[in-house]
């Protein structure tokens, strides 16, 4: 196996029967498996637990039951949902909702008129997440690393909150895990000082976000670590640049208070004012373009022998297939481009996986595409 190839799929996690990996990060792998008792697609994912000593292990794995019996609390249609976790074995992993789409940080790497296409107003990503925090904030479960790369966007436009008190594990005095937890770029300043943080601490992240996707940057963000946390810690506001003295400006200022007590009081609140705002610009958002954003990695696509799946018709298949057979549909239409030719062949190899009925919905939704 080159360096670059994936590692095997493991054999199974319980019953749960791996079928890809999504991801990989800091705390493990992320793999896309079926339920057979079920027949329902879900995320797993394997935390990893390979610098942990014995007394280490210990502590990390009480820490894992409470955060993950807390996620499991938090119910609400823009948080993931917990579905599921074991802690008996050499792999602790933790059972989720499987959520299609791209997270908010890949939508805003894309340049303009595609980050358009997929989600038109993006400050409205920002309204459904704080209307999950509240629901988890009113159970008393705090994310600590609300983030763009957790906050993922479906085709359809709805989002969901990923990793929904996980986060904490990383808050640990142990060399396991060591060090602050959360995104410095993102982070509240008590966070990063390593005080003690409530909910307000997510709306200041929040707010971070909300500046990423209105003026292209981070509030905050410097040369490097030390100089975000100097920047982050220090009495100086963000630079509000164009939008100083608007109505976003001003949610804007009072969500990224470094004085706790003069953020927002809620996610409710913070929601409230933003709406109003929003409206209060009219079509503001849409002339404040946001600043040029790093070039962005290549756009994944299906390479053929012969042909290319353009990445907009391979998720505009891909949505359209979900109507159809839910979230295996991503899968579906790998195997169906894997060695195609042509669009029209890529097409008929996945009506050769429908029923009749189907393929005559799929091919009439499609029909614009061929």
């Amino acid at each position: 196996m080159s360096a670059m190839e994936d590692p095997p799929l493991p054999a199974s996690f319980g019953r749960y029967q791996p079928i890809e990996q999504l991801g990989a990060g800091a705390m493990g792998r992320v793999y896309l498996a079926v339920d057979p008792l079920i027949d329902r697609m879900v995320a797993v994912k394997v935390i990893s637990m390979e610098a942990a000593g014995p007394d280490d292990r210990a502590e990390f794995l009480e820490r894992f039951r409470t955060e993950v019996r807390a996620a499991a609390q938090c119910s609400h249609p823009a948080i993931v949902s917990v579905y599921d976790f074991a802690d008996d074995g050499a792999m602790p992993y933790i059972v989720m909702e499987f959520v299609p789409g791209d997270t908010l940080s890949t939508l805003m790497r894309q340049p303009p008129a595609e980050r358009a296409a997929a989600v038109p107003e993006l400050p409205l990503v920002v309204l459904q997440v704080l209307e999950g925090l509240a629901a988890a904030h009113s159970v008393g479960v705090i994310h600590r690393d609300i983030k763009p790369g957790n906050i993922m966007v479906t085709p359809r436009g709805a989002v969901k909150i990923t990793d929904f008190g996980i986060a904490r594990l990383g808050d640990s005095t142990t060399t396991m895990v060591g060090g602050m937890v959360g995104s410095p770029s993102y982070m509240a300043p008590e966070q990063a000082l390593g005080r003690a943080v409530d909910h307000r601490a997510d709306l200041f992240s929040m707010a971070a976000v909300l500046y990423q996707i209105l003026l292209g940057s981070t509030p905050f963000g410097g040369n490097g670590l030390t100089d975000t946390l100097v920047r982050l810690a220090g009495p100086t506001p963000a630079d509000l640049g164009r939008l100083e003295g608007t109505a976003l400006g001003q949610v804007l200022r009072r969500g990224l208070a470094k004085d706790v007590a003069q953020r927002f009081a809620s996610a409710t609140e913070f929601g409230t004012a933003l709406r109003a705002a929003l409206q209060a610009e009219g079509e503001a958002t849409r002339i404040l373009p946001p600043a040029p954003m790093p070039a962005p990695p290549p756009v994944p696509t299906y390479q053929l022998p012969a042909y290319q799946l353009p990445a907009p018709i391979a998720a505009r298949l891909t949505e359209e297939l979900a109507f159809l057979v839910g979230p295996i549909a991503r899968v579906i239409l790998r195997k169906a481009s894997d060695g195609a030719k042509d669009l029209p062949e890529v097409v008929s190899r996945l009506c050769a996986q429908l029923a009749p009925d189907e393929v005559a919905r799929l091919r009439q939704r499609l029909a614009a595409l061929e």
